[in-house]
């Protein structure tokens, strides 16, 4: 009895005028602790960019990081999520030590997103020393989204109570976690927004024909676009719209698409012109630079993709395997997949509005199959995901005439929807929780402890010479990281292979280091010794795919000069990744300028540097691989 009454008022309560802005408000509350998250990762390269008055060496300005006019509104638009965009830029953070020296000339990794980045330069100018200010913006954002996707999906579903699950099933869920409480993933919310206000004014205008909203369809997905690139998501549902919701002929159908083809093409072409997108790597892949690879990748990120909208497995937890794990990982999510299919096939063959949901959230993926998987990726195809969810559980509930007559064949159907209801409500609190701790955790154990150099006397005057990092993708920011947490610089920081294999460094010379992995190439990790064991090994190899494409090999004898050394591959494997690299400095190792680190690899991928003691002339130390 308590039961009824209790889903009688949330159904009252879903049916109030009011319920938009009392889930925005819902919204806001469950983010209210990343208030005090402060600065994470790249927020802290967009704080060296965004403020004028920051302690970063005068060298520093002028590269790629950090233009000359960095701290100015246009500088900020331009550039503010801009790496590298040309292979003069590659070169010169290339020879600060900020990428590592087998990064591919081609690579190119550039995201134009001036509207975001307005708003970011603006926190800056009104309250730059509060991060906290900073997070309430985003608390903002996302109260807006939530309130919008009452909004959508009652204009959408009519029923007032199923677009009411819907939307808390939406704020609810663990996913849209990190886009909130990092200042940088800003920019989805922001697209969200406006991407759930193009389909509104869609729908409008394609039922009522009022041109006003038609007008206003493709300005606001402009502006979704300047948001950030995944806006293109937006397309999804358009198409969706007219496959199956648009009740006009074929022609007009086709026809409503343009405005929406013609602005994502004039943005794509200006996005194109000004250099923006990615190259030469395996982490982001530019499906307008990189077809036929990103096909290939989207093949084995979608279902991930798909596993972590449905269920509570992270489409990330791939990335914390084995490549041989990650296959049989991912035989099982796609055997997942078919089985929803089939419990979710007499929803989808009798609700025409279930279908568009399912067309939306498939559709979705395609953009965001362009980055390793990641569930704050999702906020997009999760519009879909839970419409479709809502109506399979109000459908089970209810009783609908698409059920099963049989009750046998009922079974499977009242499981999956309790399933969803425990996974997508106590579960998905629960792991707003665990989020938050895990925040702070990823932080402290395993992104800022990988580039945590010590100390030593003089640091600001050494090149120090890390001979084998975990991570080298994070020392992109190395220099803002230590400016921004006030602790000295280096004069060079120089990454000379990644620390995952065991490795035999030979003196060979004065100046000259030969270094060798034990077995395999330097660039791979060694995978027999783990099984089917997680491990932050296997995600410091994700994330440092970024540098190097797989279908891009060197070749023996091939050199790479930078300032203070040069490198030369000794020889390689089968598929043309270095097994042995000689380094030769510009500098006798007994200067005094030096100063050599070693990755001390402790369990499950973490550990921490210590003082390196280089051997004597002609002979050999070995550094152990992670165990």
């Amino acid at each position: 009895m308590w039961m009824r009454r209790l889903l009688g008022s949330l159904r009252r309560l879903s049916e109030h005028r009011s319920f938009p802005l009392i889930m925005g408000l819902f919204a806001i509350a469950l983010m209210l602790p990343s208030i005090g998250n402060g600065l994470f990762q790249d927020d802290v390269v967009h704080w060296a960019k965004l403020r004028k008055d920051v302690p970063v060496p005068e060298k520093y300005y002028g590269t790629p990081l950090l233009p000359r006019d960095s701290g100015t509104a246009f500088g900020a638009m331009r550039d503010m999520f801009a790496v590298a965009r040309t292979k003069e830029d590659v070169e010169t953070l290339r020879n600060q030590g900020l990428v590592p020296w087998w990064t591919s000339e081609r690579w190119r990794v550039s995201n134009w997103r001036p509207l975001a980045a307005l708003t970011h330069w603006l926190d800056y100018r009104f309250f730059p020393d509060s991060p906290a200010l900073m997070h309430v913006h985003n608390l903002l954002w996302f109260g807006l989204v939530g309130a919008l996707v009452v909004v959508l999906y009652r204009r959408l579903m009519g029923l007032a109570s199923v677009a009411g699950l819907a939307a808390l099933l939406y704020v609810l869920d663990e996913s849209n976690y990190f886009p909130v409480a990092w200042l940088a993933n800003r920019n989805l919310l922001m697209a969200l927004s406006f991407s759930v206000l193009v389909l509104l004014c869609h729908d409008r205008w394609r039922r009522s024909a009022r041109i006003g909203y038609g007008v206003a369809a493709p300005l606001l997905l402009a502006l979704a676009l300047l948001s950030t690139e995944a806006a293109v998501a937006t397309f999804a549902y358009l198409f969706a719209y007219a496959l199956v919701v648009d009740r006009g002929t074929r022609l007009h159908r086709a026809l409503s698409l343009v405005p929406a083809i013609l602005v994502i093409a004039g943005w794509r072409i200006v996005y194109n012109t000004l250099g923006h997108g990615a190259a030469g790597g395996g982490f982001v892949i530019d499906p307008g630079r990189e077809l036929l690879a990103y096909a290939l990748a989207a093949l084995k990120r979608a279902p991930f993709l798909l596993v972590g909208q449905w269920t509570p497995l992270p489409a990330d937890t791939g990335w914390m395997f084995s490549e041989q794990s990650q296959k049989w990982l991912l035989v099982r999510v796609c055997v997942f997949l078919v089985l929803l299919a089939v419990v979710l096939l007499p929803l989808i063959r009798k609700d025409r509005l279930s279908l568009f949901w399912l067309v939306g959230m498939v559709l979705a993926l395609l953009p965001i199959c362009a980055t390793a998987p990641m569930n704050r990726n999702l906020l997009f195809v999760a519009i879909g995901g839970f419409g479709l969810a809502a109506r399979f559980i109000a459908g089970v509930l209810g009783g609908a005439t698409w059920l099963p007559r049989s009750r046998f064949c009922r079974v499977p159907l009242w499981i999956m929807c309790l399933v969803l209801l425990f996974v997508h409500v106590p579960v998905a609190l629960a792991g707003r929780i665990w989020s938050q701790k895990m925040f702070f955790s990823l932080s402290r154990n395993v992104i800022y402890s990988t580039i945590e150099i010590p100390e030593p006397a003089g640091l600001s005057s050494k090149n120090v010479m890390i001979i084998n990092a975990p991570n080298p993708f994070l020392f992109v920011g190395f220099p803002m990281v230590r400016c921004y947490q006030g602790k000295p610089l280096p004069a060079l920081a120089q990454v000379l292979v990644p620390g995952w294999r065991s490795l035999e460094v030979t003196r060979t010379g004065a100046s000259t280091l030969v270094v060798r992995s034990r077995e395999g190439n330097l660039l791979s990790v060694d995978e027999s010794a783990r099984n089917a064991r997680p491990s932050f090994l296997y995600m410091y190899r994700t994330f440092n795919a970024l540098w190097r494409s797989s279908d891009e090999p060197l070749e023996v004898g091939g050199r790479v000069t930078l300032p203070d050394l040069s490198v030369e591959v000794l020889s390689v494997d089968s598929g043309g990744f270095p097994e042995s690299v000689r380094f030769d400095f510009v500098r006798p190792f007994d200067d005094s300028t030096f100063h050599w680190l070693q990755w001390d690899w402790g369990s499950r991928g973490l550990g921490s540097y210590s003082d390196f003691s280089l051997p004597a002339p002609g002979e050999t130390v070995v550094l152990p691989g992670a165990r």
